[in-house]
């Protein structure tokens, strides 16, 4: 279903770009132009986000692969987040022109497709809007179309000043705060996708509290050399050494599935590594069982 929404949200953008292109071209107005382009990058970007979901759900995990290709989706959020910037420094260069050598603009007809093309990104964001909460792949797609909407309602108002108060300058001004918008949603994408390209703790987890609840567990005594992270939005990834007491050492496997399940229950993490040790071996540790 995700990837029949994004080939659908993709259509629509791709048309909502081409009517902008020749609207800009013959109203004169940078911010049509400038959102025209956005969408035409947005279709690059729902592209790139249909193959990704693609390639993660259907190539299978291999011996060069073991964790298939998940991954795929946070390589195609960070293209994502980056194309966005190209974006925004397009707009910048092509604002500070217009500021240089003002030139007269068509509100009306400005006006008329702005808000065609504001119908058009809504109806494409309302298809990825519920996807975008568990897929960071969609998440970046989906704001691709959100920044397109409000620099339709951008456009929509400056071509209203220079209607009403033949304020030309109006329209460089929306397109600097579109490329603004851009600019504050692409750098938080890229945050993001990097944090969890560098391993980084999923967003959400809190390692202390996972020590406290696998602590609680009958017969572990600590937990050491804790690693979590994630491959893809979804697909939590957790390792660590439990040392159970000693005479708990023959009901290992139990306390392995028990930490399973609470990390399963509490956490959201399905993929676990648990590496047992004996009670002689704290000794020599710090113990991080406090509780």
């Amino acid at each position: 279903m995700e990837v029949k929404r994004i080939l659908g949200a993709m259509f629509l953008n791709l048309f909502m770009a081409l009517l902008e292109v020749l609207g800009g071209v013959f109203s004169g107005s940078l911010a049509l132009i400038s959102d025209a382009l956005h969408n035409i990058n947005d279709f690059f970007a729902l592209l790139i986000s249909y193959l990704a979901e693609i390639i993660s759900k259907n190539k299978k995990s291999n011996l060069n692969h073991t964790f298939g290709f998940r991954r795929v989706e946070i390589l195609a959020a960070l293209l994502n987040g980056v194309l966005l910037l190209g974006v925004f420094l397009f707009l910048i260069i092509e604002a500070f022109g217009r500021i240089k050598s003002p030139k007269e603009v068509e509100g009306i007809q400005t006006v008329i497709i702005g808000v065609i093309g504001l119908v058009g990104n809504i109806l494409g964001a309302s298809l990825l809007h519920e996807d975008s909460h568990h897929n960071l792949n969609i998440k970046g797609a989906f704001l691709h179309l959100l920044s397109d909407a409000i620099s339709s309602v951008g456009v929509i108002i400056g071509a209203l000043f220079i209607i009403f108060y033949r304020l030309y300058v109006a329209d460089t001004i929306m397109s600097l705060l579109i490329a603004g918008f851009i600019l504050y949603s692409s750098v938080d994408l890229i945050k993001e996708t990097i944090h969890i390209l560098m391993e980084g703790t999923p967003k959400g987890l809190n390692i202390n509290e996972i020590q406290k609840i696998i602590c609680q567990i009958s017969g572990v005594k600590d937990i050491h050399h804790i690693h979590v992270w994630q491959i893809s939005t979804k697909d939590y990834l957790f390792s660590a050494h439990v040392v159970v007491e000693d005479q708990k050492i023959s009901e290992a496997q139990k306390i392995i599935s028990q930490v399973k399940q609470a990390l399963k229950d509490k956490f959201n993490i399905h993929h676990s590594t648990i590496e047992i040790e004996s009670e002689d071996l704290l000794k020599e540790k710090e113990c991080q069982c406090e509780y």
